[in-house]
């Protein structure tokens, strides 16, 4: 009987999930910091950014979601905030995946990075109520929303681990 029981529910059970969970949560972070990596990298490059946001208008309009259509930057410094916010989130998406390396010792990275997200997230959505702004923003930030919520349930479930 013991033995029926080892083959069903092995000793090392508990360990085998907790490295399962551990494996998701490692490749959830390498998604996200890609996801970060790919959308930021052409807001860093100057005179690319504003094709960039244009596609994304353009996108906005096929799939018909409204707001107005953005204007981009004609000051240097507005292009220079575009191009560093675009670092920004190239270099944050890069600390993800460095810490997708060892989530458990490194988990304070991915919390700070779910309030982050989660902070974005409101901030689009005040941007599209107030400002009207295309609401293609909408898709970026529920994403980004959904993987704070994924980030906050491998956290909790991992908490003692």
């Amino acid at each position: 009987m013991q033995e029926k029981c080892n083959r069903i529910f092995p000793k090392d059970y508990m360990t085998l999930t907790i490295d399962r969970q551990i494996g998701r949560f490692r490749g959830f972070m390498i998604f996200s910091g890609l996801f970060n990596i790919v959308l930021a990298t052409p807001l860093m490059v100057p005179e690319l950014y504003s094709h960039y946001l244009a596609l994304f208008w353009r996108l906005n309009e096929m799939l018909g979601l409204g707001g107005v259509a953005p204007v981009m930057p004609f000051s240097p410094v507005g292009a220079l905030l575009a191009n560093t916010a675009g670092i920004d989130l190239v270099l944050i998406g890069a600390v993800v995946l460095y810490a997708a390396q060892d989530p458990l010792s490194r988990r304070v990275i991915p919390a700070l990075n779910a309030a982050g997200r989660t902070l974005f997230s409101g901030v689009i959505l005040y941007y599209v109520i107030v400002y009207d702004i295309p609401r293609i923003v909408l898709l970026i930030g529920g994403i980004d929303l959904m993987i704070s919520g994924v980030f906050a349930y491998f956290l909790h479930s991992l908490r003692s681990a």
